[in-house]
């Protein structure tokens, strides 16, 4: 078994308040930041960056308003303006998005290239400066994660920069930032942990350990989503558990077709990427489920005195309950319907063998044109 846990973890209400002291014993003395624009109008934002730049009054600062997933231009425009100032460390405040700029950005300055030649799995690169980051929304697992997604636009697929190197000095997770977050960005972000948890689970690459982290994930955002109290503190915190868990999943047992088709109509039909994985989770649990596979029921914590395959019958059915509620849209929203969905599964057949081969049973092009007529 080999399982790996790099990123020094605080879990806590008001530690972003912290972020001075946190940066400090990261070692830091030149600092830059790059924050999400959207969260310049949030009372408790202004209190952290009033309390950073309080210890670091010279902070150089980006502030992001690009929206939406980066491109591989983007990530050299910020790179570009960080090389201006030779931060020895940066703090990313915001989503995925941001964080993930912020490690893309770490190793472009430790390494003066092009970022489309990193693109991939990198060797042989010197090692960045450090980052901390800090997640204003609770699903993405970027504060985590090594992998930095990107998007090509020559090749209009969405890839990534993925090295160990990148794993995040120190993850600040501070539940009390994400209370600004629209309700549809935070059910978004949840989902992404759901199909992170449920793809990790179900992979064929899974250990014991991994799934002990897919399982926690897994209940702990299906309970919070459930009980539809999302202003709650106690729920923006299961919600970050729920993230960092399925991400830690992830990294250590690989993804299966969900989220492979999640990166596929993101980049097609510019959807949030959770909210795409939500799309498709499911149907291919549906499918997977007929096919014999019959574990999902592990994660259904009303499991008592069901067989297994009961078990994942009625864990689908609270998930079809929680679709209505959250009211997540089949793949028809996006523009696709009878005329065109097999020109999708095919080509997304084509750009995700990878994703397809981590599946528990064999997943193949027959296969993604099911999944996807069940979603017209």
């Amino acid at each position: 078994m080999n399982f790996f846990l790099t990123t020094d973890l605080v879990i806590e209400v008001g530690s972003a308040l912290k972020l001075a002291g946190f940066v400090r014993d990261a070692g830091f003395s030149r600092p830059a930041l790059i924050y999400d624009a959207s969260l310049e109008s949030g009372t408790y934002f202004r209190d952290v960056m009033s309390a950073f730049k309080k210890d670091f009054p010279d902070l150089v600062v980006y502030s992001d308003s690009l929206g939406g997933e980066p491109t591989y231009a983007h990530l050299e425009e910020v790179a570009a303006f960080f090389r201006q100032c030779s931060p020895d460390g940066i703090v990313a405040i915001g989503g995925g998005s941001i964080m993930d700029l912020a490690k893309g950005s770490a190793l472009l300055l430790a390494n003066p290239v092009e970022a489309l030649s990193l693109k991939g799995f990198p060797t042989g690169v010197n090692p960045p400066v450090g980052v901390i980051t800090v997640p204003s929304i609770l699903g993405s697992g970027a504060e985590v994660s090594y992998n930095a997604v990107f998007i090509d636009e020559a090749e209009n697929r969405k890839l990534g920069i993925n090295s160990r190197l990148n794993f995040p000095r120190k993850a600040i997770v501070d539940p009390q930032l994400s209370m600004t977050a629209p309700r549809q960005s935070v059910i978004s972000s949840a989902m992404d942990s759901m199909v992170h948890c449920i793809d990790s689970f179900a992979s064929v690459r899974h250990s014991d350990l991994s799934r002990m982290f897919s399982i926690e994930g897994f209940q702990r955002t299906f309970s919070a989503l459930r009980q539809d109290q999302l202003d709650r503190a106690e729920s923006r915190i299961d919600l970050a558990l729920g993230s960092v868990c399925g991400t830690i999943a992830l990294m250590n047992s690989g993804d299966g077709p969900v989220n492979g088709f999640a990166y596929y109509l993101g980049v097609q039909r510019n959807v949030p990427h959770g909210l795409a994985g939500a799309v498709f989770l499911k149907e291919v649990m549906n499918w997977n489920v007929e096919q014999g596979f019959d574990k999902y029921g592990v994660l259904n914590p009303m499991r008592e005195k069901l067989s297994a395959h009961e078990s994942s019958l009625q864990l689908l059915e609270e998930l079809g309950e929680l679709y209505r509620q959250l009211e997540i849209p089949s793949l028809s929203a996006f523009g696709y319907d009878s005329g065109n969905a097999a020109d999708f599964a095919d080509a997304a057949s084509d750009a995700l063998q990878g994703s397809f081969a981590g599946n528990p049973v064999p997943f193949d092009r027959a296969a993604a044109r099911s999944v996807i007529e069940r979603l017209l």
